[in-house]
Parts: structure tokens; sequence; C-alpha cells
């Protein structure tokens, strides 16, 4: 237009191919930042239980769904009256990543003592029920109690927040101890892992633990892409108005099991758009879930910047 200066349409960048390993049981999640190409770190699924929103005001709890963890509110107050798990109503974190849907909920409304069912491992041993009350919460951290369902005294617990990641982390194992999980917000995209799935259309409502990839909580938003090749996606899709914030968007169905075959069958055809931490957009589809040596938990994909 008149009086304004033209500025050169964005080039898209070339594909790229990618490949992470899990592991054949899954026991690996895998952080992946897009841009770079390359894994940032990994962990074990089992190295924590608990998750604390890190921000100044952040006050919310989530639990290790890559362990198919829940959690029941007894109502109860005193250590000595909890014991046991008769009569629990579980309750589980939203696969959406929407904080306001936790299995804890808000804590600060309930002063209680909450059961956590740890989960199992990536070979079905549990992991046990520990006991938990979260006592307050500041701008540097937040200050709790834990013990072992058996138990008649408390360990005392706190997290120092650190705005540089999403949340900060704890393992309730030995004494507990605040660990290292996530990498810093800004210096990954999405995390290859186990997460826990609700089928909310069956009767009783089964949760489930599915293996996908779950983006950052801190991702703008993310649209799926079905009715077009991967080729054809521009970063015109990318800004639509069908985006949303849900951190598992891409999640686990972009495969399935083939139950006559006898193993997962990958589709290509269903593309998948975000905003990485960079401010840029990307396309990525998936390819396959083995590796060279027939090995599943090995999933290729193909990803391009918009």
């Amino acid at each position: 237009m008149k009086d304004e200066i033209p500025v050169a349409p964005h080039e898209p960048g070339e594909s790229q191919a990618g490949m992470v390993e899990m592991g054949n049981l899954y026991p690996d999640q895998i952080w992946y930042n897009i841009e770079t190409g390359q894994e940032v770190s990994r962990n074990k699924k089992t190295a924590w239980d608990l998750a604390f929103e890190n921000n100044g005001e952040g006050w919310r709890i989530t639990i290790n769904g890559a362990n198919l963890a829940y959690v029941t509110h007894t109502g109860e107050t005193d250590i000595t009256l909890v014991k046991d798990t008769i009569g629990s109503d579980w309750k589980w974190d939203e696969f959406s990543g929407n904080l306001d849907s936790t299995a804890i909920g808000d804590w600060q409304a309930e002063t209680q003592i909450y059961i956590l069912d740890r989960g199992k491992d990536e070979v079905g041993n549990l992991l046990g029920f520990w006991k938990l009350k979260i006592d307050s919460v500041d701008e540097e951290r937040f200050y709790f109690r834990h013990a072992p369902l058996n138990a008649d005294t408390w360990i005392l617990g706190e997290i120092e927040k650190d705005p540089a990641y999403f949340f900060s982390y704890y393992s309730l194992k030995g004494q507990g101890s605040q660990v290292m999980i996530a990498p810093p917000t800004a210096s990954w995209d999405f995390v290859f892992t186990q997460y826990t799935f609700v089928f909310y259309d069956m009767q009783p409502i089964v949760p489930y633990l599915v293996t996908g990839v779950l983006l950052n909580n801190n991702t703008p938003h993310s649209t799926k892409i079905f009715e077009k090749n991967f080729e054809a996606i521009s970063r015109e899709d990318a800004i639509g108005p069908h985006s949303n914030h849900r951190i598992d968007n891409i999640g686990y169905n972009w495969k399935w099991y083939d139950f006559d075959a006898g193993y997962y069958i990958t589709d290509p055809s269903k593309n998948y758009v975000f905003k990485a931490q960079t401010g840029k957009y990307f396309k990525i589809h998936f390819l396959d879930w083995y590796n060279q040596n027939g090995e599943k938990g090995a999933p290729s994909f193909e990803y391009s910047e918009l």
C-alpha cells in the first residue's frame, strides 16, 4: 500500500527428520527442542511424584500422570486416622494440562490430608501409597509434609520456586527431595512421555496409560490439520481460528495398535502445527513407532518451520 514499507514474505524452512529412543517399555521422558532438532534432556518417568507451579503467585500442584498416579481427598486432618484407602474416591489430573482441573485441586480451601497413589513403574511394580498435607505457599516456596500411608509422623518438605522453570519437581523416595526434571521452560517445546488419558465415553470411566507427545505448558497455541497433506500446510494454517492451548493436542493417537497384525501403525496424515518457545511456527507429523531393529518406543517424525 502507498506509504508502507513492503516486507518480504517469510520463507518456510526445509523439512527435517527426527527420531528419539524412549525405550521398549517407555521408561524415559524426553524433552525436545524443535528448532535445534535435539533432545534437551531426559529422565526416568519414576524420578518424580509432584510438580509445583513456579511463578510468584503459583499455588497449583500436579501429580505424575506418567506413572498413572491418583489422589484421594480424605477429609481428615489427623495423620493417625489415615491408614488405608478403603472407600477412596480417586481423582487424576486432566490430561489437557488445565491447571484448574488437578487431582489435588484448591488445597488452600481444604485443610486436609490427601492420599497419593504413586502409580507404577514401567514393568508394573506398584510405587506405593503416600500421605500428603500442603501447609502454605508464598512467592518463593511451597511448604508441605508427607509420610508413608502407615506412618504416624510427618516428614517436612519444601520446594523452592524458580521462574525459569514452569514447574519445580519433588520425589517422595526416601525422605523426599526436590529434583531436576524438565529443563528451563524456554529451552524445550514438547516431551515424549507416557501420560494418563481418561476415556470418558466408556462406562465405567477408564483412566489409561498412553504414550505420546505433550506440548510445553507455555505453548501459546497449537492446531491439528488432518485435511491437508503435510507439504501443503502453510503459515496461514498455523494462525487459523482452530488453535487451542491443550498440552495434549498432539497426544498419542497419531498411532494405533493393530491387534490382528500385532504391531503399531503410524498415521502420517495426522499433521500438527504449533508455536515454539522462540515464537516460530512449526509443522510436524509422525512416520514410524519402531527403530531399525524393530523395537517400539522409537518415534520418527518429519517437521518444518513455517
